[in-house]
């Protein structure tokens, strides 16, 4: 008899002692987010509103040979960020398309992870870099409100 009110004793304090330590929080920022989430929603917060193009700069570089840099002035092109996760803008006609801001200055656009050169409250400036056959090809925005 003593043996089976030992064995439910320890059963119990060990059935406790689990339950307790796994309502026990991994990570004491968990409420907040991370440091990391805090700063991509804080990204999020500067992104929204509208912006309007005002330069925009394509280069081509292939092996050692000077980049060739096309600086286009763009007119009226807009780019209206809402907080659904939708971007309208008129770049290449009029879309309506999804992006994400993601961390380490990652923007998610046209399906293309961009680089998040300088993002304030009055700029944007987001870039984009692909390669093929020994060419990179380099595309920069600059946008203001």
């Amino acid at each position: 008899m003593k043996t089976n009110k030992f064995l439910t004793a320890t059963f119990l304090i060990i059935a406790v002692l689990t339950l307790s330590s796994a309502c026990k929080k991994d990570n004491p920022d968990q409420e907040g987010g991370s440091e990391e989430d805090k700063i991509v929603q804080v990204m999020r917060q500067k992104i929204l509103g509208r912006w309007n193009l005002v330069e925009f700069i394509e280069e081509t570089k292939t092996g050692n040979e000077p980049p060739e840099v096309i600086n286009n002035d763009p007119k009226n092109v807009y780019f209206d960020f809402s907080a659904n996760g939708r971007v309208k803008t008129n770049a290449e006609g009029e879309d309506e398309l999804p992006y994400e801001v993601k961390a380490n200055n990652k923007l998610l656009l046209w399906e293309n992870e961009q680089t998040i050169v300088e993002l304030t409250a009055n700029k944007l400036t987001f870039r984009n870099t692909a390669s093929s056959e020994g060419t990179t090809y380099t595309q920069t925005y600059f946008l203001t409100r």
